[in-house]
């Protein structure tokens, strides 16, 4: 059986280069001779319903306007999730999960419903490192945000991580992103995959079960100087 990963609308939601999580759960898979294939869904396409895993980026208000009027075509991605897929979702992507988001001139975009989370316009944009202490069994989290919205939770949910150092979901939330049973979100850039290996693994072994370890101490050396460099 081959693992299924689809990035979706990279030509829409690619402008910080989150493309590059979906090479490192590529290449994570390969270094452990695991069977995938990655299948690019870009404007004009059709979301498959069946696939494992869902990657979405971020991107600017007209890009990700017209990303939430493809996704939203026939409730793709909420049977997707029916279906049992998982989501990875950065910055732009993970406003789009929500219930709204703000675009220019005073507009509110409806999102797709799948969290009850809605996101607001920021007096500030937030830009810079961010470092957060997880709420799941991985290593501290490090990225680069970039965004103008502050995004609220509206129920009772879990935040990927606990502010050290940044914005974050919002001025004063102490929180940074979204974990549900199916969904990661994030406003980390970095891209977020490459700079958090363990964060990478962890969203794989959720879905398909415990595998084994990679011998990549770079990456873990690249991790930890970055958190080293923003805390000094």
């Amino acid at each position: 059986m081959s693992i299924s990963i689809v990035h979706l609308l990279p030509e829409l939601l690619g402008t910080y280069g989150d493309c590059g999580n979906v090479d490192t759960l590529s290449w994570r898979l390969k270094q452990r001779n695991i069977a995938h294939e990655v299948l690019t869904v870009g404007v004009g396409g059709k979301v498959p319903t069946g696939a494992d895993l869902y990657l979405l980026g971020g991107g600017e208000d007209d890009a990700q306007i017209a990303a939430i009027e493809i996704l939203a075509r026939k409730d793709g991605m909420k049977k997707a999730l029916e279906r049992g897929g998982h989501i990875f979702a950065v910055c732009a992507g993970f406003q789009i999960l929500g219930q709204s988001f703000p675009a220019s001139k005073g507009r509110i975009i409806p999102g797709l419903g799948l969290i009850a989370v809605e996101t607001i316009a920021a007096d500030q944009r937030s830009v810079g490192e961010v470092i957060s202490e997880p709420t799941i069994a991985v290593a501290m989290l490090t990225g680069f945000e970039n965004h103008s919205g502050q995004t609220r939770f509206l129920d009772e949910l879990q935040p990927l991580g606990r502010l050290k150092h940044g914005i974050g979901n919002g001025a004063g939330s102490n929180s940074e992103g979204l974990v549900t049973e199916q969904i990661v979100a994030t406003y980390m850039h970095g891209p977020a995959l490459v700079r958090n290996p363990e964060l990478a693994d962890w969203i794989l072994e959720r879905k398909f079960g415990a595998m084994a370890p990679i011998s990549a101490p770079i990456f873990e050396q690249l991790h930890d100087e970055r958190i080293r460099a923003v805390s000094s």
